[in-house]
């Protein structure tokens, strides 16, 4: 809404750099086109709000639309029987008003966005209200306002939300003129997990304001204000719609409507929002609309000298503020930058700092260090936090078939409820059905790598994507189903783990991959003399944990005659991870120095431990077949230097702040060639599972404990949260359990949970090879694709 009335980095990210031969530079493109006409957004899914948004602050409003009646004093939901008395205006703009209401019969406070009938004639107002109510009741999060419920009577559309007693940032604002850096600190920690969220779920706010940050009982940032919002239906999609608030609009929306927008104009609006905190007034402000869209053109703004604002602000504000949108950091990025990272973190804020600035001077660094840590996990940005869009059980979602014909109904109930002429109560029924995104929009958080990029055969490579399905840490899932049922979700997701049996081609006369130092033998003997067909790396895995299981049921031990061969397997493996697949792909460490980047289009670079060499991976034949190109940070053909670009930093990155000094780890500087990678990777409920083109099959359970299964599952590695590894074969895990149990209580609760963890393995890898029959025995297979 506009206005409520509640009371109450350089231009690239700066990542540290750690040994490594000179990388290229990526280049900055300027953005060539002229000012697109503003009178009016350009509606996308039905935007009905006309002119644009007023900027704030202190622009007035432009919005001159004539105000909507009031509703009535008593507001009744005939289909549920209840009643809302309206107690006061909290906000208004275009067609709609915001009240504070209170339900009758629970006594309890809440908001109630009323948009008048009378503004719903049009296919493209009722597609934009569809949307938001579809969009924003499908988002549950912390910071995001909650959405209740939805109804009509003979005038209105009613939506009942969540209230924010405390008003918004923007009502804040005017009364401190601006905020210590602290409270920015805590503030924008909320917010950023919000929009992290949205975009893990493929949803794009694009009006990311003061404004539209509401505060609750407890000064805790919530979005609210999903007119705008946009879902990403598949990837590459890009939006064209010129919206937004003048003040916050990236670039992207107004002078490159030809290649469009996607998730990096939320994260320029952070940068705006960041600046707006510290400095009291939006970075592009002016008295006329054109003379913001030019400064925006030009990235002109500066840091007033009498307001005092730190040189690490200035610095992020700056690398967020990037003109060019893939250059921009990711939200993972800016929570690691020194200004968060270095500066006073309080735990939350008082409601207080509505009359005055609070002082922080008994804060302490290790204070900040363990706020800041709490504040990231309320905000649901740790790892081990990334969860689905409430995706309720859809009827008839049980299999492929149904639930491609869910997606078909509701789509067709979906356009016969925006035509003029339809009623507004049919409109309401499709837009209450569960969020259900075909074409993979992607279910679980793995889609969100899947974010906007230029459509195939455009300049960068980074940008280019193919339309079939993902594995990935956080996403993966199916193109035409949202998951229904966790168990349902878990067989289809894992189905796609279970790729056909590999082969491998080479080009630039490559060698074979050469073994890490100390591997037996065994390993290759005992993959050559596998007759007829190689089964893949899943289903071998299964087959030896489920005898050895089966064996243990029976008290007996199963021992394999390969064990003492292949006990010097599953010493290369991950040992650090960072995801920005929202933006590029998810890079990697592992134990023998090589780091890798697996980028969202299906290829790879993976870099010598020498930090010279790297091989450039595609995949081809849907997964199934790898080609290895070979280079050399000096000499790799031009169409790669992006992809060289951002190796750099995520090596820098990944070297400098995640990867330690552990035992396990060496350097094999002499291996330059066939390096091993990171073919997929796999979010579950209770751990991640990575597949390494060696075969090792790798679990890191959300304890932070690791397990690694060798190629056939012989050998068991384990590094339990301390880093400390243990190496077993398979049958002395299975002997632990047979054995009494030790006198000692922590041993014999790691001997239980290792038994346990095995366990887990096999059930998970049960799951790829049974929903793989069903898939081969139900017609075509899913389409796969390596991350």
């Amino acid at each position: 809404m506009n206005n409520p009335l509640y009371t109450g980095m350089p231009p690239a990210p700066t990542l540290p750099t750690t040994r490594r031969h000179p990388f290229s530079n990526a280049v900055n493109h300027a953005l060539p086109r002229p000012p697109p006409q503003t009178k009016a957004q350009l509606p996308e899914q039905g935007d009905d709000k006309g002119k644009a948004k007023a900027s704030e602050p202190p622009l007035p409003r432009q919005n001159t639309k004539a105000v909507p009646p009031s509703p009535p004093q008593v507001i009744v939901d005939k289909s549920r029987s209840t009643k809302y008395q309206r107690i006061g205006l909290l906000g208004e703009g275009g067609f709609a008003r915001v009240y504070e209401v209170v339900d009758n019969k629970h006594q309890s406070r809440l908001a109630c966005k009323v948009v008048t009938k009378a503004s719903l004639k049009t296919k493209k107002a009722k597609t934009k209200l569809y949307a938001e109510i579809k969009i924003h009741r499908a988002l549950t999060h912390p910071n995001v306002v909650q959405f209740l419920d939805c109804f009509e009577d003979d005038d209105n559309v009613y939506m009942t939300i969540a209230l924010c007693p405390n008003g918004s940032l923007m009502d804040l604002l005017r009364r401190r003129r601006r905020f210590t850096e602290p409270e920015a600190r805590v503030f924008m920690v909320q917010l950023l997990g919000a929009c992290h969220y949205m975009h893990t779920h493929q949803v794009i706010h694009r009006d990311l304001k003061l404004g539209n940050l509401l505060l609750d009982a407890h000064m805790n940032v919530k979005v609210g204000d999903f007119g705008l919002a946009a879902l990403i239906e598949h990837p590459g999609e890009r939006k064209k719609t010129i919206c937004g608030t003048p003040n916050y609009i990236a670039p992207e929306v107004l002078f490159d409507t030809a290649n469009g927008h996607s998730f990096e104009v939320d994260i320029w609006s952070t940068g705006v929002i960041l600046y707006t905190l510290l400095i009291g007034q939006a970075p592009f402000q002016t008295k006329e609309v054109q003379s913001i869209y030019n400064r925006i053109r030009d990235n002109q703004y500066e840091f007033p000298e009498h307001r005092a604002c730190s040189s690490a602000a200035k610095q992020l504000i700056q690398a967020i503020l990037t003109r060019n949108p893939s250059e921009r950091p990711t939200m993972h990025d800016i929570l690691d930058h020194d200004w968060f990272q270095q500066g006073t973190v309080p735990a939350s804020l008082p409601v207080s700092i509505h009359d005055g600035v609070p002082r922080f001077d008994h804060i302490t660094r290790t204070m900040s260090q363990a706020n800041l840590a709490t504040l990231r996990r309320e905000a649901l940005l740790d790892e081990d936090q990334e969860e689905d869009v409430a995706s309720r059980p859809t009827a008839g979602g049980k299999a492929r078939n149904n639930a491609t014909a869910e997606i078909q109904r509701q789509e067709q109930e979906f356009q016969q409820a925006v035509q003029p002429g339809s009623p507004i109560s049919a409109l309401l029924k499709s837009a209450r059905q569960p969020l259900v995104v075909g074409n993979a929009a992607r279910e679980s958080p793995m889609f969100r790598r899947l974010q906007a990029v230029a459509k195939e055969k455009r300049a960068s490579p980074l940008k280019q994507r193919a339309d079939v399905d993902v594995d990935g840490e956080r996403d993966l899932g199916f193109e035409e189903i949202r998951r229904t049922e966790l168990e349902s979700q878990k067989a289809r997701i894992v189905a796609q783990m279970a790729a056909p049996p590999q082969t491998k081609e080479t080009e630039n006369a490559a060698p074979a991959p050469q073994p890490a130092p100390g591997m037996a033998k065994g390993k290759q003997k005992a993959k050559n003399e596998q007759p007829g067909v190689k089964i893949n790396g899943y289903d071998a895995a299964a087959e030896t944990l489920t005898a050895a299981l089966d064996a243990l049921k029976q008290g007996r031990v199963l021992a394999h005659p390969d064990e003492e061969d292949v006990m010097q397997e599953g010493r290369v493996f991950i040992a650090s991870w960072v995801d920005y697949c929202n933006k590029y792909g998810m890079g990697y460490a592992l134990t023998d120095g090589t780091v890798g980047v697996s980028f969202n289009d299906s290829t790879s670079l993976v870099l010598s431990p020498d930090k010279h060499h790297f091989d450039y991976v595609m995949s081809r034949r849907q997964g199934t077949v790898y080609v290895r190109k070979y280079y050399t940070v000096n000499d790799y053909p031009e169409e790669l230097k992006s992809k060289v670009y951002l190796l750099k930093h995520f090596e820098g990155y990944i070297m400098s702040r995640l990867f330690g000094d552990y035992d396990y780890v060496f350097e094999d500087t002499e291996r330059t060639k066939g390096m091993d990678f990171l073919q997929k990777f796999l979010r579950m409920k209770d751990a991640i599972v990575f597949k390494l083109s060696n075969d090792s099959l790798q679990f890191n359970f959300y304890d932070h404990s690791k397990m690694v299964l060798s190629s056939h599952g012989h050998v068991v590695t384990h590094i339990d949260k301390n880093y400390k590894l243990t190496r077993w074969r398979l049958s002395e895990v299975m002997a632990l359990a047979l054995q009494p149990r030790p006198a000692d209580a922590d041993e014999a609760k790691f001997q239980q949970r290792l038994v346990s963890k095995v366990k887990f393995c096999k059930e998970v890898l049960l799951s790829i090879r049974k929903v793989s029959e069903q898939t081969e025995g139900g017609g075509e297979a899913e389409p796969r694709r390596q991350v």
